[in-house]
């Protein structure tokens, strides 16, 4: 006969705890069942609680979230060393830090905003235009707007001296009116439109679409470790654990570079084109965070993987350049689709 449920005592809170589990009929010891981890305390949630739950299934809200940043930052790979080894309840599970990271990034993006190069079509032109800000000595509160533009440019006659120079825009949106005449409609509006409103539609674009294309990336960058180490033994399960737990500090290291003023982007663009003249010293500070970002990337190889050093390091800048490749070419993605989208 199984045994009746008698309340017999309460939580701290005042809440009816019952002498039995409510859900195997085990009789209970302490908060939770031995046997089925049902909680013990019955009792309606409150509001707080509801919503508590609710984001706690995608935000990571608890105190031991400090500790998993804590060790995240100040011992590359340790954090991954010790979930795989089993080590999980005093830290936050990887794919739960890793969202809230990216839900705290995408939102100082939305209120702090990026400085990022926009795409631009013309007549007789098209590539790549940043408009940057820099401090004004002269006016410390009004910035000066300088303008860098890296164009690839048609030629009015003569023999073209490469590929690039041979494309023109009108024989770019010809070859896309054979692939999809809408895409080609829309290139041509937004060709049309005023610089406002591309900028509005390119910024719109970059952050509704960037988001899900990095979290399409985070697979890419497993699978990258998985060819890397196919001789480790390792399951493509391990690798995407340590690929969240990385790709979370790249998201904690942006979102301070974010804050902070400078952009590694300006100086990257300004060094292409030759004009050094533009670069701050907050710029340069931008370039020690991602030269951080890359050596976080190596010592956290050598603690999850190890190895010989010298492999170790060919690893790390393989895996580096080619996963940069891809976020670029998915933050130029991210730009061009509401490009081609726009109009309907």
């Amino acid at each position: 006969m199984k045994p009746k449920l008698a309340l017999v005592r309460a939580d701290a809170a005042g809440h009816a705890a019952p002498a039995c589990c409510p859900n195997c009929q085990v009789q209970a010891h302490g908060r939770f069942c031995s046997a089925c981890g049902e909680s013990i305390v019955v009792h309606a949630p409150t509001a707080y609680e509801f919503v508590h739950e609710f984001v706690g299934h995608f935000v990571a809200l608890e105190g031991k979230l400090w500790n998993t940043l804590r060790l995240l930052v100040l011992k590359p790979g340790a954090l991954t060393v010790d979930f795989l080894r089993g080590r999980r309840v005093p830290f936050v599970d990887p794919l739960r830090l890793y969202l809230t990271m990216s839900l705290i990034l995408f939102a100082l993006i939305k209120m702090v905003g990026v400085d990022l190069p926009q795409v631009f079509f013309e007549d007789k032109a098209y590539g790549v235009r940043y408009v940057h800000d820099l401090f004004n000595p002269d006016n410390p509160k009004k910035p000066r707007t300088v303008t860098l533009t890296l164009a690839v440019e048609e030629k009015a006659q003569g023999a073209p001296d490469s590929l690039f120079d041979a494309l023109s825009l009108p024989d770019l949106i010809a070859s896309l009116e054979n692939v999809n005449a809408k895409w080609a409609h829309n290139v041509n509006r937004f060709m049309h439109m005023p610089p406002d409103e591309r900028n509005a539609i390119l910024n719109h674009g970059f952050l509704a679409n960037l988001p899900y294309m990095l979290i399409g990336a985070l697979p890419l960058f497993a699978l990258y470790l998985k060819l890397m180490y196919l001789g480790s033994g390792r399951r493509y399960g391990d690798h995407l654990v340590f690929a969240l737990h990385v790709s979370t500090f790249v998201f904690l290291l942006a979102g301070v570079m974010i804050v902070l003023p400078g952009n590694v982007a300006w100086l990257a663009a300004v060094s292409f084109s030759g004009a050094f003249r533009l670069i701050s010293a907050w710029d340069c500070l931008q370039l020690v965070l991602v030269l951080w970002g890359a050596a976080y990337l190596v010592v956290a190889l050598r603690r999850v993987y190890g190895g010989e050093r010298w492999a170790n390091n060919a690893r790390a800048l393989v895996l580096s350049t080619v996963h940069f490749s891809v976020i670029v070419t998915l933050v130029v993605a991210a730009e061009l689709i509401p490009i081609f989208r726009h109009g309907g």
